[in-house]
């Protein structure tokens, strides 16, 4: 019996990927040899297990025969700095040896959708619970009582996640106003919960298999200091940093003006209302 192939036949690259922060820092630090050392190491890791890849010297030393003028150290080197800066997790290069993201294990169960749970490793999964079965569902199945069970079940975790996705109490009803007319012994209205930084960064996609790069979206909007409250209208309006859609053209834009757009988040917001 025919062995289910593990690895991908491709694999997307947002286009605004060179852009990345991460990637521009060990960039700056490295040189463009580093972006082409992540190009060779992605193409590696989804052509073979799909979702991760084990690194060591032997991996080292057939990269750098790949690539001119690049020795095993400068490999060695460049990989472990996309870990320290969160491109790669941390945590399970220091204890597996093997570079992954919850965004690669995202993108590789979106592509494929039809295949079971069991292809990530329980060790190396990375992703929700309700995340992974929700993107490896078959598209049509019986409605079975267990099956729809487990629909039930997903939609009803979606929607809390959804209500959570970012923490916006409403006012406390009553004691906030003294009696008409007593302006005396009138209390101070209440303000409103205002966003936080925080806040944002608490924000998760929806897991709908939408192809999108909300890491990527947040770390640009604070890059250029847009203020939490036009951050959340982005995000939201967006879709969330959906691959391809027009928010990442309008970074291009101010990217390319060189500092003539004094206020990004208002240029995004107008961008994204077209």
């Amino acid at each position: 019996m025919g062995r289910i192939k593990q690895g991908l036949d491709y694999f997307p690259l947002n286009t605004d990927f060179m852009h990345d922060r991460v990637v521009r820092r060990v960039m700056k630090r490295e040189g463009d040899s580093a972006f082409t050392i992540l190009l060779y190491t992605l193409s590696y890791l989804y052509s073979g297990e799909g979702y991760y890849i084990h690194v060591d010297d032997d991996f080292y030393d057939e990269l750098s025969d790949q690539l001119f003028s690049t020795d095993n150290d400068s490999v060695r080197r460049v990989l472990r700095l996309f870990v320290e800066y969160g491109f790669f997790d941390s945590s399970l290069y220091e204890r597996y040896g093997i570079l992954t993201s919850a965004d690669i294990q995202r993108q590789f169960l979106f592509i494929t959708k039809r295949r079971s749970r069991r292809h990530i490793s329980p060790d190396y999964c990375l992703l929700p619970d309700e995340e992974t079965v929700h993107s490896t569902l078959p598209d049509a199945v019986a409605e079975t009582p267990d099956t729809a069970t487990k629909s039930t079940f997903i939609k009803r975790k979606e929607k809390e996640r959804k209500e959570n996705i970012l923490p916006n109490p409403p006012l406390p009803k009553g004691g906030d106003e003294g009696e008409e007319g007593d302006f005396s012994n009138r209390k101070p209205a209440k303000k409103k919960h205002e966003l936080t930084q925080s806040d944002i960064d608490r924000m998760q996609a929806p897991a709908d298999g939408h192809p999108r790069n909300l890491s990527g979206l947040l770390d640009n909007l604070r890059l250029y200091h847009i203020p939490p409250s036009e951050q959340y209208a982005i995000v939201l309006k967006s879709n969330y940093g959906e691959i391809g859609g027009k928010v990442w053209k309008g970074f291009g834009v101010i990217r390319a003006s060189a500092g003539k757009i004094k206020l990004p988040g208002h240029y995004l917001l107008s961008v994204l209302n077209n």
